[in-house]
């Protein structure tokens, strides 16, 4: 299987007075193409901000964190926003859907972006919706919607550019139990469907029994690195 992300010998530490926090420390990890996997453990223990720096939203302060290719502590501000724009999709706990824009508007944002005609945007962005249960929601706004809706409008939008990885950040913690269940059965779906790689960061046992790879952070160290037995 094709290697999606290399993670070599990660140390992260951020300035706090006169001294430095660090927040990771010797990581070494591989995803490979296809992966529905999850960095788990308790608030602080590095799982964001490991996240984060492959997300290229952050650099390492020692190591290298390759992401399709691309070293993500030597690109530039430029370079990791195309990184972002083109390959990467984010979906984050809350949603952050623009309020004054339609659901239609909110998932063809990312698309803007790419250089596609509007019709292909159309397509694009109607069958994604279709592929999370909001068609019929197309031309409402976020304050008319649920919270599972408006998180699976932001799925929707990190799926519309057909995006190699998708990093989500405690996707269900807005979420109660039935809607968490419905939105992980749709990423899960998406996964199997178009082999689009998904890495998490969550606490949430519901999460974690989706997980087909679980890697447990403590003090911003891996201690745990196993597959499940989930199908």
């Amino acid at each position: 299987m094709k290697t999606i992300v290399e993670v070599k010998n990660l140390l992260k530490r951020f300035p706090i007075g006169t001294g430095f926090f660090t927040a990771l420390k010797n990581v070494d990890l591989a995803f490979t193409e296809g992966e529905f996997a999850g960095f788990v453990g308790p608030s602080g223990s590095g799982k964001t901000t490991l996240l984060n720096i492959i997300g290229s939203l952050d650099v390492p302060s020692e190591g290298e964190v390759v992401v399709l290719g691309k070293s993500v502590g030597t690109l530039t501000p430029k370079e990791a926003a195309q990184l972002r724009k083109e390959k990467l999709g984010f979906i984050f706990q809350n949603y952050n859907l623009l309020p004054v824009y339609t659901v239609f508007e909110n998932v063809e944002f990312p698309l803007l972006l790419l250089n596609m005609s509007a019709d292909e945007r159309k397509q694009r962005v109607l069958e994604t919706l279709e592929w999370v249960g909001l068609k019929e929601k197309v031309n409402s706004r976020p304050s008319q919607l649920s919270g599972g809706e408006c998180q699976r409008v932001a799925i929707a939008r990190a799926m519309v550019k057909r995006p190699s990885l998708v990093l989500a950040d405690e996707p269900t913690a807005n979420l109660d139990a039935a809607n968490s269940h419905n939105i992980l059965q749709t990423m899960e779906k998406l996964n199997k469907e178009l082999k689009t790689t998904f890495i998490f960061a969550t606490h949430d046992e519901k999460v974690i029994g989706y997980l087909r790879r679980i890697i447990r952070l403590e003090d911003g160290k891996v201690v745990e690195d196993q597959a499940t037995p989930n199908p």
